[in-house]
C-alpha cells in the first residue's frame, strides 16, 4: 500500500509523538509499504534547528515543508508557524494523486491538520485514519488557553466531531478517551481502536544501579533519584513533587531530577531558585539511544496526569518506566488509565494533585524500603509491562489498524 502521515514533527525530532510515530512508520515500510511523511523542517522544542528539505530514513521517504519557525516564544510566533504550517499542508496534498496515496494517517497536532488531511482525502476518496493522542478543544479548554463556549472552542470542536465521524478508522489510546469520542458523536456504534503507545527504547539497562553510566557522569552518588523525563507541560502540573522537593530540601537522601523541555520547567527553575533546592538537577533531553540509561539511573520515576485531564490525553511515561522495571510516583486523577495499571501493580506511589504533604511521607517511606523491597516493585512493573504493552505487539495492532480498512 502507499502510506501517507501528516505531522507537524517527525525524526530526528525528540518530541514523544515524533518518536512513535517513527516506530509506527518504519514498521509500516518494513511490511513493504511505500510509506512517506510530510512535516515540518523545523525542531519542536528548537526552532532554530532545521532540517533537510528532503531525506529517507529506514525505507521512509521525509518530506519537510518550508514553513516558519518563530517557535513557542510569543502567541503572534506560534500563531504564524501554525498559518504557514497548514496553508503548506493543503498545499501540497492537493498535488497528491489517488494513485500515489491508499491511506493517509492524521495525528492531533497541530489542531486542524487532520480537518484539513481528512477532507482532501474525501476529495480523493483515500481512506483515512485518524491517530488521536489528545482530545480539543477539551484540553485546551481545561489548561485554560480557551473558554467552553467561545467561539475558537466551538469551531475546533465541530471540526474534530467532523473527523471523527468521516475517519474510516480512529485509534485511541485509552478506554477513557474512547468513551469521550463516543460522546462527542452520541453514539458508540463507530469502530474505534483502542492502542497505547509503547516504551521507546533501544534497549534497557540492566547493569549494577551504582554503575550505570548516567548516575556517575551527574554525580547522582547514592541519593534517591526521583526523576521526571519528557515534556514538561502545562496539562501535566508539577507543583506538588516540587512543593514536596521544598519539603524535604535539608535530606541529602533525595534528589530530584528534571530531565527535559516544555512550558513547565520554568516552574522547576522558578521553585530551585526561589527556595535555593540543591536537590533539583535540570537536565537537557537526551537522545534515544541513551534513554535507557537515564531513565535506567532513578530509582522512581515520576508520571503525571492534570486534574480534569482524563481521557484528554494520555501520558505515556509510565510505560517506559515499567518496562525498565522502576516504581512509578503518580500524581493526577484517582480514576485514569494510569491509576488502572498501579492498582494491579502494588507498592508504586499515588497522590493527588495539591498532596504535597502525603507525598514527602510516602517518599520518606519509600527510602526506608529494602534495595530487594524496591526492585520487587519495579519487577512486578516490568512483568506487567512485557505482559501488556511489549512494543513488537502493539505495533502489530497499529499495522493491522491502517492496513486492514
Amino acid at each position: 500500500m502507499k502510506i501517507v502521515c501528516i505531522s507537524q514533527v517527525y525524526w530526528p525530532d525528540t518530541a514523544s509523538v515524533a518518536q512513535h510515530l517513527v516506530d509506527l512508520l518504519q514498521a509500516l515500510s518494513g511490511h513493504g509499504h511505500e510509506v512517506t511523511v510530510i512535516t515540518s523542517r523545523h525542531n519542536y522544542e528548537h526552532p532554530e534547528i532545521i532540517y533537510p528539505d528532503h531525506e529517507n530514513c529506514e525505507r521512509v521517504h521525509i518530506h519537510r515543508l518550508p514553513n516558519t519557525g518563530f517557535g513557542k516564544r510569543t502567541k503572534p510566533g506560534r500563531l504564524v508557524d501554525f498559518l504557514s504550517f497548514n496553508f503548506l499542508i493543503v498545499w501540497k496534498l492537493l498535488f497528491i494523486s489517488r494513485k500515489k496515496c491508499d491511506v493517509m494517517i492524521g495525528l492531533t497536532s497541530p489542531p486542524l491538520l487532520s480537518y484539513i488531511g481528512i477532507k482532501i482525502a474525501r476529495l480523493k476518496k483515500i481512506r483515512f485514519v485518524y491517530w488521536t493522542m489528545d482530545l480539543q478543544p477539551e484540553l485546551s479548554v481545561v489548561a485554560g488557553y480557551m473558554k467552553k463556549d467561545s467561539p475558537i472552542a466551538i469551531t475546533i470542536q465541530k471540526r474534530g466531531d467532523y473527523i471523527f465521524r468521516h475517519s474510516d478508522r480512529i485509534i485511541a489510546l485509552d478506554c477513557y478517551m474512547k468513551q469521550h469520542i463516543c460522546n462527542r458523536l452520541q453514539s458508540d456504534k463507530k469502530e474505534i481502536d483502542v492502542i497505547p503507545v509503547w516504551p521507546v527504547m533501544e534497549s534497557v539497562y540492566e547493569g549494577k544501579r551504582e554503575e550505570n553510566p548516567f548516575r556517575l557522569e551527574n554525580g547522582f552518588g547514592d541519593r534517591i533519584v526521583i526523576m521526571y523525563s519528557g515534556n514538561h507541560s502545562v496539562m501535566h502540573p508539577l507543583t506538588t513533587l516540587l512543593e514536596a522537593a521544598v519539603r524535604l530540601k535539608d535530606d541529602k537522601r533525595f534528589l530530584f531530577v528534571h530531565i527535559g523541555g516544555g512550558v513547565r520547567l520554568q516552574e522547576v527553575c522558578d521553585y530551585k531558585e526561589k527556595y535555593g533546592l540543591d536537590n533539583v538537577m535540570i537536565l537537557p533531553y537526551q537522545p534515544r539511544e541513551r534513554i535507557h540509561l537515564s531513565l535506567g539511573s532513578a530509582d522512581i520515576q515520576v508520571v503525571s496526569l492534570g486534574e480534569g485531564c482524563v481521557g484528554y490525553t494520555h501520558p505515556n511515561k509510565i510505560y517506559g518506566a515499567m518496562f525498565i522495571g522502576k516504581p512509578i510516583l503518580y500524581i493526577g486523577p484517582e480514576k485514569s488509565h494510569i491509576s488502572d495499571i498501579l492498582n494491579v501493580c502494588k507498592g508504586n506511589i499515588a497522590v493527588c494533585h495539591g498532596e504535597s504533604e502525603l507525598l514527602a511521607e510516602r517518599l520518606l517511606a519509600f527510602a526506608g524500603l529494602s534495595e530487594s523491597h524496591k526492585n520487587a516493585i519495579g519487577l512486578c512493573n516490568k512483568t506487567f509491562a512485557e505482559q501488556h504493552f511489549r512494543p513488537d505487539v502493539l505495533l502489530d495492532q497499529m499495522i493491522q489498524s491502517v492496513v486492514d480498512l
